[in-house]
């Protein structure tokens, strides 16, 4: 027996596919995902004790929305809570909460702090991130305005220097900014989520500009006392959807991410399923695909 000595380790990145392939990777992607890894305790039969999670960044890509794979690439380590993904023209950039870090090569990142705060509110956090097909993309943040005090979502046109020139609010009607758990943009249709119990009912905007209004409820099978931390929707066909989405126990036990088909209006098709996927997501945001 060789005797124990403490020693530093210093792990190198190392991927099996080059950075050209991993461009590819991101582009032809279907969809992209960014989301928060445990590190702190062990996962059992898909299941993990949540308590003080130290929570990482990782980004997944798919083909159909239902199985993920990890993007084998160098992450920023630094703890993050609510990351959403970004790429275009090469660069590939996660947004968590002030803090922006991208790279071209995979393995160093850039950081930036960001100080999203308007005429209107502050303390603004990034909410989700929805690329687009420029240089810039759409940021959804929670902020505090300033004549209610109250939480509100506001939207606004990132350029690649962090900079949003002009804000606007969404128009949520009686749904409370924080009680949003997930938002999406399809066809640029917004759509947000809303658990009320084993119920989660689904919200939809035609366009940024215009109100939200409810669309559906879905029930979900699990126990009430549950919570749904992450959601969002994709689409499968033209008049299919898939919702996937996380739940954490009462006692703080972090489940396996799930899926169920929604048809055109909403309603449930089949029964709910696993969501196959490389870790056990914790917090998450999807983009429809990446772009170039």
């Amino acid at each position: 027996m060789l005797p124990r000595r403490n020693q530093t380790v210093h792990l190198k990145y190392r991927s099996a596919q080059t950075t050209a392939e991993l461009r590819k990777t991101l582009r032809q992607a279907r969809y992209l995902q960014a989301g928060t890894q445990n590190t702190a305790t062990p996962v059992f039969q898909n299941r993990q004790q949540r308590g003080d999670a130290t929570t990482y960044g990782r980004i997944s890509t798919s083909q159909d929305g239902r199985i993920w794979t990890k993007l084998p690439i160098s992450y920023p380590h630094v703890q993050l809570s609510r990351p959403s993904v970004w790429y275009a023209n090469g660069r590939l950039t996660l947004i968590d909460g002030q803090d922006r870090y991208w790279t071209t090569n995979f393995k160093d990142w850039q950081h930036q702090r960001l100080n999203f705060n308007g005429a209107d509110f502050k303390q603004g956090r990034v909410q989700a991130v929805f690329p687009g097909t420029t240089r810039s993309a759409v940021v959804v943040v929670r902020g505090i305005d300033r004549q209610s005090s109250r939480a509100k979502l506001y939207y606004g046109q990132l350029t690649k220097t962090g900079r949003v020139k002009a804000w606007h609010a969404l128009q949520l009607g009686k749904l409370p900014a924080r009680q949003v758990a997930g938002m999406s943009l399809i066809d640029q249709h917004l759509y947000l989520f809303r658990q009320r119990g084993t119920q989660l009912a689904i919200y939809r905007a035609n366009r940024l500009t215009r109100p939200v209004r409810l669309v559906g409820r879905v029930k979900l099978n699990h126990a009430q006392s549950q919570r749904v931390t992450a959601v969002n929707l994709i689409p499968t066909t033209k008049h299919r959807y898939r919702l996937i989405f996380d739940l954490t126990t009462a006692e703080k036990v972090q489940k396996q991410p799930r899926y169920r088909l929604l048809d055109r209006r909403f309603k449930a098709v089949g029964q709910q399923h696993l969501l196959v996927t490389d870790y056990l997501w914790s917090q998450f945001q999807i983009s429809l695909r990446g772009s170039e």
